[in-house]
């Protein structure tokens, strides 16, 4: 089967969807798929392993500098090499200006179309002052979805709040899978624990991007409660980068540190080198780094609302606090914090429940479904 993947962003880009991405192409080749990749142009380079790169040129974002724009049209050459390619099935991975692309491309050229959604545009506006574009946003998203043949979604949370917003039927679940090697529990490491946090005997830790629609100033915020008021001692640890970076260091939180990015087996170190994965995001359609959390041993305190539901369990991996209350946060923490067997229990139920989650099988049934809709009982969508 040929593809033709157009997404907003890719690796080297660090983010749940770029990675995912990057795992689809890796899974694709050794199913001996082939895959055309249209990206923005984020280094200059081609990604390796790919039958074809199109890169298209673009700015930077001011607002969130690790992002680029994207040029959203195919040069001519762009449209030949394409064509060269061939592709059996086009999937949109983003709605932006890339994914915008692949679905007029598609739809000219009568390749049957697949799309994701992968992210709450919508409700990220209010975190980037932008709230009264939240109907707007909405509108614009069921419109681009509704010319799939299937739009999958990451998890049955997500699926369901998007059905209730009158989203086309034809969803399915594209999960998320995690590799239980590379975040593991014995890559735990006493030489970070006592550089970021020193005399910590209990360490919450955040990984992710640094942005406003992360929700790391509730975090910020509860900290310092906690602290307060466990009779242990406490550290925070942030790993990761963003454009809501320098602002929080700025706030000089006592017993928070901040790692900055990190990846492969150092990456795994860190996350195994907490206790507890904090959270406090409420716009996750799968919230990838919870999972990488509870593979690592952490079980999770996060918010009662999206992609988190399918794998933070209350009492089994973790436990879910009211979205946006902080001292609901601070008392699900201080559960922890406190009862050392408790967190150990939990730590063992949180790793058993990431490893049985598999990326093989997420992309075998992935690529099932790519040959579903490809059915000659799949006529193309109109809209």
């Amino acid at each position: 089967m040929k593809i033709a993947l157009f997404t907003d962003t890719f690796l080297p880009t660090l983010n749940g969807v770029a990675r995912a991405l990057g795992l689809l192409v890796d899974h694709a080749n050794r199913a001996g798929h082939e895959v055309a990749l249209v990206t923005p142009d984020i280094d200059g380079k081609d990604w390796p392993d790919v039958a074809l790169h199109i890169r298209l040129p673009g700015p930077e974002l001011p607002f969130y500098k690790e992002l680029k724009a994207a040029r959203p049209w195919l040069s001519g050459a762009d449209r030949r090499r394409l064509e060269g390619f061939a592709p059996d099935i086009v999937h949109s991975a983003t709605e932006a200006l890339v994914g915008m692309v692949g679905r007029r491309w598609a739809r000219k050229n009568g390749v049957p179309f697949v799309s994701s959604y992968c992210t709450n545009f919508a409700d990220y506006m209010a975190g980037y002052r932008m709230g009264f574009l939240e109907g707007t946003v909405w509108s614009t998203l069921r419109w681009f979805h509704e010319g799939a043949i299937t739009t999958f979604c990451p998890s049955n949370a997500t699926l369901d709040d998007l059905q209730a917003r009158g989203f086309h039927p034809r969803m399915k679940i594209w999960g998320r899978g995690v590799d239980a090697e590379l975040f593991h529990p014995k890559r735990r490491s006493q030489e970070i624990r006592d550089a970021l946090n020193p005399g910590a005997e209990v360490i919450l830790t955040y990984v992710g991007r640094v942005a406003p629609e992360k929700r790391i100033d509730l975090l910020m915020e509860a900290f310092p409660k906690i602290r307060d008021r466990a009779t242990k001692p406490v550290g925070m640890m942030i790993v990761g980068g963003g454009p809501a970076l320098e602002r929080l260091r700025a706030m000089k939180v006592e017993g928070v540190s901040f790692a900055g990015y990190r990846r492969g087996e150092d990456l795994g170190a860190h996350f195994a080198s907490g206790d507890i994965f904090l959270f406090g995001s409420d716009t996750e359609t799968f919230g990838q780094v919870v999972t990488e959390g509870m593979a690592s041993g952490l079980p999770a305190i996060a918010p009662a609302r999206g992609g988190v539901q399918d794998t933070v369990i209350p009492g089994e991996t973790g436990f879910l606090f009211e979205p946006g209350n902080v001292d609901d946060l601070v008392e699900q923490a201080l559960v922890l914090v406190e009862d050392d067997d408790l967190r150990t229990r939990l730590s063992g139920q949180a790793r058993a429940a990431a490893e049985a989650r598999s990326w093989q099988a997420v992309f075998d049934k992935l690529f099932a479904d790519y040959h579903e809709a490809l059915s000659p009982r799949h006529a193309p969508v109109t809209s």
